[in-house]
């Protein structure tokens, strides 16, 4: 007999959350020393997080967060930067993927899980929620839920950050400046008419007991399965701790920053260039340093959702050694995306290239 699904709730700033509890969760449903677990976490402060493939540098207004307290971590998932506000709460699934009805691939996932979601709010409170590809729920064009997303090991984790209470959205839109880019396909452009919330949508106060009641009619919706209320393990805590050490630290948190894998490797008269796209699946940021013609470093950031997620760095090693021409780089990326262990879900080869043509076109001597 399968193991029943633990429901845990609890209260935490998500960026505190997304770096110490989430990643041993996953780490003890992984192991099968925990069952399939969905967490309700409620936040009780305001936080960020960028994704696990993103450079805070180029993401948030460091700046700002210094003069004003701002706490931000670099989370071990996909996605993009995020600001969750004091009231508002992250439902994730911690799901193995042997289970009839958990997707396999990032693609099925985001339809699946979000349009379920979606039907869900709608019915529970009359108003129009939809499903926007490749990672979001919207109402009428405003954005509710941002997602991210990780299918590794045999489990699937899907982070859903509700939007229940307001946030300043001048401030957020300070701290997390957003490329054009970002925006093109979206019918409203600035950061407080694109974003909702569920008080406001619903029009009624969500306390911790109408959350219990709402996650659990939306895992129904989307899997078929009722929860037991449960706890974290001491095995689960144990984790936590070692992950809130790793991921707090300097070198985890500038990871994939050019201060990290660039300027070490810098020589007199290497030339850098800067390139931007916009996927279905998110933002492309391409980082191209040439020498003598050909690519010394690549780094290629964003907040899509690739599978593994390391796999973002597999593409950076690639490209080292390619000669720094359009076609050679583009014969290598397709090589590359051809590999059925590798998934860039809403993001193709023209999305990849676009960004790197602009880095290649646009080398400035260092």
């Amino acid at each position: 007999m399968a193991d029943p699904w633990r429901l845990l709730i609890d209260t935490n700033s998500y960026a505190d959350f997304s770096v110490s509890i989430s990643p041993a969760i996953e780490r003890a449903v992984v192991e099968g020393n925990s069952p399939p677990t969905v967490f309700l976490n409620i936040f009780d402060s305001d936080s960020v997080t960028i994704g696990m493939n993103e450079d805070p540098e180029q993401t948030l207004n460091l700046k700002l967060c210094a003069s004003e307290g701002v706490y931000f971590r670099r989370r071990p998932s996909g996605g993009g930067a995020v600001y969750a506000g004091e009231g508002s709460a992250f439902l994730i699934y911690f799901l193995p993927t042997t289970h009839a009805k958990v997707p396999q691939k990032n693609a099925e996932a985001f339809p699946q899980i979000l349009g379920a979601m979606a039907e869900t709010l709608s019915n529970r409170y009359g108003f129009p929620a939809s499903y926007r590809p490749l990672n979001d729920i919207e109402v009428e064009g405003r954005k509710l839920i941002p997602t991210s997303l990780k299918i590794e090991n045999g489990v699937m984790t899907f982070r859903i950050v509700v939007n229940i209470t307001p946030i300043d959205t001048s401030f957020a839109g300070r701290l997390l400046p957003m490329p054009p880019e970002k925006v093109a396909d979206k019918e409203l452009k600035d950061l407080s008419s694109r974003f909702t919330y569920l008080e406001k949508e619903a029009d009624r106060n969500f306390d911790e007991r109408e959350l219990e009641l709402m996650t659990r009619d939306i895992v129904m919706c989307s899997f078929g399965e009722g929860l037991t209320l449960g706890r974290t393990t001491k095995l689960e805590q144990e984790y936590a701790g070692r992950f809130r050490a790793l991921y707090e630290s300097e070198e985890w948190l500038f990871a994939k920053s050019e201060r990290t894998l660039l300027q070490p490797i810098l020589r007199n008269g290497d030339t850098v260039g800067y390139g931007r796209s916009k996927a279905v699946g998110g933002l492309i940021r391409a980082t191209l340093a040439l020498r003598e013609n050909k690519i010394i470093k690549a780094i290629i950031n964003g907040d899509w959702h690739p599978r593994p997620l390391e796999s973002v760095s597999w593409l950076e090693e690639k490209l080292i050694g390619v000669e720094a021409e359009f076609t050679a780089i583009r014969g290598k990326i397709e090589q590359f995306l051809s590999d059925d262990e590798v998934e860039f879900a809403g993001v193709t080869i023209e999305d990849l290239m676009s960004a790197i043509k602009v880095a290649l076109e646009n080398q400035d001597v260092r």
